[in-house]
C-alpha cells in the first residue's frame, strides 16, 4: 500500500491519477476527504495533515511507502519531520520526497532553498529508503498569470532575460509514481526537467501563438513586484522568500539544463510547452482575478 501525500497539489494529484486503477491500493491524505479529485477503485481517501502526528501515524498504518510533498512554507521542515518521524514508528520502508531545484541547506542568498536542503537533510537522516525529485520550474506556476494574460495579454514579473528549464508538474508525478512501484530507485537523487529551457520573453511569444493574439512579457523591478504580492495578500516572510528565490532564478545560480530523467523514468518524453499551453488554453482566456505571481515551486 501506499500513501500520498500533498494530493490536492498539482505533482501529487499527477502521482495518484498515474496510480489509479493499478492493483496496488492507495491512501490520499487530505485535510478534507471530499476534496480529493483523482477518483479510482483503488485509491482511498484518508482524512489528516501532516500538522496533527495522530491523524498521520493512523494513514501510515500497512503502508509500505509514501509520496511526501507539502506546500511551499517556512513549515515545510516541520511538516516533513512530522511524517518521517511517524513513518519510521509505523514501519514504513521508502519515501520518496518532493524537492525542488536548488535545494542547499547552507546556501546564504534564498531562505527557500535552505528550507528545501533542510527538509531533504531530515530525511536522508530519518533511517528510512529515501527517493529524493528536485524538479526545476512547473509550467503550472505559469497559470497564475493568467488574469493578466486573458485581460492585457501580458505576463509581468522580476525575472529578466535569463533562461529557465520548464517542467509539466504531470510529468513530475509521473516520475514520482514510477519511483513508489520500482524500490530500485531507492537512494536516488533525480533532477527532473522538461525538454527545453526558455526566458519569459519566450514564454509569452510561444503563449501568444497558442492562443492566436500576441502575448508580451515585461520586467518590472522587485519594489514593484513586492507590492503586488502584498496586494495578493502574501505574507511578509513567503514575499521575500518569493524575491529571493526569483533572484536566484534570474541569476542563473540555480538553473540546469534539460536531462532525460523523464523519458528513462517513465518511458516517455516531457510535455512541451506548449502542449501545456494547449491543455490549459481556457485558464488563459477566461477573465477572472487570479493574482498575478506566485512562488515557482509547489507541490
Amino acid at each position: 500500500m501506499f500513501l500520498v501525500t500533498g494530493a490536492t497539489g498539482n505533482v501529487g494529484k499527477a502521482v495518484l491519477g498515474e496510480l489509479a486503477g493499478r492493483s496496488i491500493a492507495v491512501r490520499a491524505l487530505l485535510r478534507d476527504p471530499a476534496k480529493l479529485e483523482v477518483h479510482a477503485a483503488n485509491i482511498e481517501a484518508v482524512p489528516g495533515h501532516l500538522s496533527d502526528a495522530d491523524s498521520v501515524y493512523q494513514a501510515l498504518r500497512g503502508v509500505e511507502a509514501v509520496f511526501l510533498a507539502t506546500g511551499f512554507s517556512p513549515q515545510m521542515s516541520e511538516l516533513h519531520l512530522t511524517l518521517l518521524k511517524a513513518a519510521k514508528q509505523a514501519g514504513v520502508r521508502r519515501v520518496v520526497q518532493l524537492s525542488g531545484i536548488g535545494a542547499n541547506s547552507e546556501i546564504c542568498c534564498a531562505r527557500a532553498l535552505r528550507w528545501l536542503g533542510q527538509l531533504e537533510k531530515l530525511a536522508s537522516s530519518s533511517g528510512l529508503q529515501v527517493t529524493q525529485l528536485r524538479p526545476t520550474f512547473f509550467m503550472q506556476n505559469l497559470l497564475k498569470f493568467s488574469s493578466s494574460v486573458a485581460k492585457q495579454g501580458l505576463i509581468a514579473g522580476p525575472f529578466r532575460d535569463g533562461q529557465w528549464t520548464w517542467v509539466d508538474a504531470r510529468d513530475v508525478g509521473a516520475v514520482g509514481a514510477a519511483v513508489l512501484l520500482d524500490d530500485s530507485h531507492a537512494g536516488c537523487t533525480y533532477t527532473v526537467t522538461g525538454a527545453e529551457s526558455l526566458s519569459y520573453g519566450q514564454i509569452a511569444e510561444r503563449l501568444g501563438r497558442v492562443l492566436d493574439r500576441p502575448i508580451r512579457y515585461v520586467d518590472i523591478t522587485a519594489n514593484e513586484t513586492r507590492g503586488r504580492l502584498q496586494a495578493a495578500g502574501m505574507s511578509p516572510v513567503m514575499i521575500e522568500a518569493t524575491l529571493e528565490l526569483w533572484d536566484a532564478c534570474a541569476s542563473n545560480l540555480i538553473n540546469v539544463a534539460p536531462n532525460d530523467v523523464i523519458q528513462q523514468i517513465t518511458g516517455r518524453p516531457p510535455r512541451s510547452f506548449e502542449q501545456f499551453a494547449v491543455d490549459h488554453r481556457h485558464s488563459f482566456t477566461r477573465d477572472d482575478t487570479r493574482a498575478a505571481l506566485s512562488v515557482p515551486a509547489e507541490s
